[in-house]
């Protein structure tokens, strides 16, 4: 070893000493292959790959690896790095039998995802129907928010929005569906958010108090049941995103809630 490879005075070509050939854990060329050096050939394993945008293809060398996607919640889309494919639902009656997911096709043109948890089949997103009764908002008055988290309705407009074969969920709906997802309101917001295993993928729409005032967008997810009490209160199932709960409460009919039908069994 020379004398200035011995006091430290390396030569460096990136991560390797030219002259003694001492290797430093810096400048390493990966641009091949993320997980081995092209000049040293230290290893970095598999965890080193930047298999983000596509689970089978690294983003940063290009490297590639099979069968790693998964599409288990949805046959056509990766629940890891969110790749699409065409023509894999094995579809009945618009329902996906392998992965749950389907789409239904509403009278006023619109195209719906639909999916199915146990044995309910529920809309994967928040209507934007025009009602023929009652009152329809977007939140803040902001029609690119309609797009995004669909309407805000009142219980009476709520209740002319399902067409043949569909109805707003009652409260026994509602009941069902958080007992069958483990009956507990944590669990059931696991299950019920975005990157949840039933696909639900709530969003947080925020609601319209009656006197008109807007709140909690993206801080909690209203949706109307059917069922009323008899204190002139309507329940809805609320998903708070600071709690991380999902469960039924009472509220006034006349504030604006989202909208999500469940098929008729």
């Amino acid at each position: 070893m020379s004398f200035k490879c011995q006091i430290g005075l390396h030569t460096w070509d990136g991560c390797k000493c030219t002259i003694c050939g001492k290797i430093r854990d810096a400048e390493h060329d990966v641009s091949a292959d993320c997980g081995k050096c092209a000049r040293c050939g230290s290893i970095f394993g598999d965890e080193s790959h930047d298999w983000s945008k596509d689970c089978d293809k690294c983003a940063r060398c290009g490297k590639t690896r099979e069968n790693q996607h998964s599409w288990t919640n949805d046959c056509e889309k990766c629940s890891k790095c969110g790749n699409i494919r065409s023509n894999m639902h094995k579809l009945r009656d618009g329902i996906c039998q392998v992965c749950g997911q389907g789409t239904f096709n509403d009278t006023d043109g619109s195209t719906h995802k639909i999916i199915k948890i146990g044995d309910h089949v529920i809309m994967a997103d928040n209507m934007s129907k025009t009602p023929s009764s009652g009152n329809v908002w977007v939140y803040d008055d902001k029609e690119g928010n309609k797009v995004e988290y669909g309407c805000l309705y009142d219980w009476e407009a709520a209740r002319t929005l399902a067409p043949a074969g569909w109805h707003l969920p009652t409260k026994a709906d509602w009941e069902a569906l958080h007992s069958l997802l483990g009956g507990d309101d944590k669990k059931v917001y696991k299950e019920l958010k975005v990157g949840g295993s039933t696909g639900f993928n709530n969003i947080f729409g925020g609601e319209r108090y009656a006197r008109g005032a807007y709140n909690s967008l993206l801080a909690s997810g209203h949706y109307w049941s059917d069922t009323a009490e008899a204190d002139k209160q309507v329940w809805q199932f609320k998903i708070g995103a600071y709690t991380e709960t999902a469960g039924l409460e009472k509220a006034d009919p006349n504030f604006g809630f989202s909208v999500r039908l469940f098929r008729n069994k």
